[in-house]
Formats: structure tokens, C-alpha cells, sequence
């Protein structure tokens, strides 16, 4: 078979108009693998792989912003400032809509994982865990409710960020204060 000679007039391959760059691989990985766990291991353990997960991201930010802050402990301010900071860094647009004492509830119009969320609430165990565990080493104690969520079909988050104990929800997450972690810093 004799060789094949590019025509001279056809466009090269890096000028094709391909949708398809990091941001795509990324959304399409995440995406694959979230609904991989999703029908195979089933929503609950997908929840449970993504939570194990996070809990090591989230410690790794926590121990980020505690060192560039020079402190072992988040007072309130702080920890709403670096949760909305993250989520930016991140590519995500979180937003504190009220809080008071025993709550703060946030919105976010546009998640950080971007298209690879939708259809896929397992991923919504980062958002979870990360704001649960870096609410409770602060607080000693915070409950996730995750009202409204993307990954759901909701057009934004709303995401309800408890720091008492209350009546729980059956889909309500509790976090605890890790005392050892907090021992170490």
C-alpha cells in the first residue's frame, strides 16, 4: 500500500476546531469516574469513596491557610473567609447568603467542578466534607445540609452550614472536632 500524502490544502491537525482541552479531560475523568462509582459501587459507597477523599484535601487546605494565617485555630471570620477563598481558588463562586450564630448558609452559582457535577451528587461529598471538617476543627462541631445543589439540577447551591447541634435531616452530614489533628498544628 503506498504511503498516504497529506493534501497540501487541508488544514493542519492542530488548527481543527476540536472541543477538547484540559478543562474538558478533567470534567470528562471526574465525570467518568463519579458515574463509574455511582453504578457500580452504588450512591451511598460513591458518597463514601468521595468523602474518604476529601477528608485528605480538606485536611491538606486546612493545614494551607492555618500556616499562612500563623494560627492553630480558625476564629468564625476566618473560616468563612478561607471556605468562600477555596471554593474561588477553585473555580467555584461561593457566597455567604446569611448566617447568625448557629449557622451560615452559602451559595454558589457555579461549581468547581464545573459540568462534570451534574447528575452526579457524590461529588458533592468535597463540598461536604471540606466545609464540615474545617467548620468543626474550628467550632468543635458543624452539621451539612446541602439544600440544593447543581450535581441535583437545582441552577445553585445552597448549602446550609450548621455549628450547633439541631434536629437532623435525613441527608444531614455531622462533623467532629479532630482533636488530634488539632493537637499536631
Amino acid at each position: 500500500m503506498p504511503p498516504i500524502i497529506a493534501n497540501a490544502t487541508s488544514p493542519s491537525i492542530a488548527s481543527l476546531a476540536i472541543d477538547f482541552d484540559r478543562l474538558r479531560l478533567f470534567d470528562a475523568l471526574v465525570a467518568d469516574m463519579a458515574d463509574l462509582l455511582e453504578t457500580t459501587a452504588g450512591a451511598e459507597d460513591a458518597c463514601a469513596y468521595v468523602s474518604s477523599i476529601a477528608a485528605r484535601l480538606g485536611s491538606n487546605i486546612e493545614k494551607q491557610y492555618k500556616t499562612a494565617l500563623g494560627v492553630q485555630n480558625f476564629n468564625r471570620e476566618q473560616l468563612v473567609a478561607a471556605l468562600i477563598d477555596l471554593n474561588k481558588r477553585a473555580g467555584g463562586e461561593f457566597f455567604v447568603i446569611e448566617e447568625d450564630e448557629d449557622h451560615i448558609v452559602l451559595g454558589n452559582s457555579k461549581c468547581p467542578l464545573g459540568h462534570a457535577v451534574i447528575n452526579h451528587p457524590s461529588l458533592c461529598m468535597l463540598t461536604s466534607n471540606i466545609f464540615g471538617v474545617m467548620a468543626a476543627n474550628a467550632v468543635g462541631y458543624a452539621a451539612v445540609d446541602l439544600e440544593q445543589t447543581i450535581a441535583r439540577g437545582a441552577a445553585a447551591c445552597r448549602v446550609v452550614l450548621h455549628l450547633k447541634r439541631t434536629e437532623l435531616h435525613p441527608d444531614t452530614r455531622e462533623y467532629f472536632r479532630d482533636d488530634a489533628s488539632a493537637a499536631s498544628n
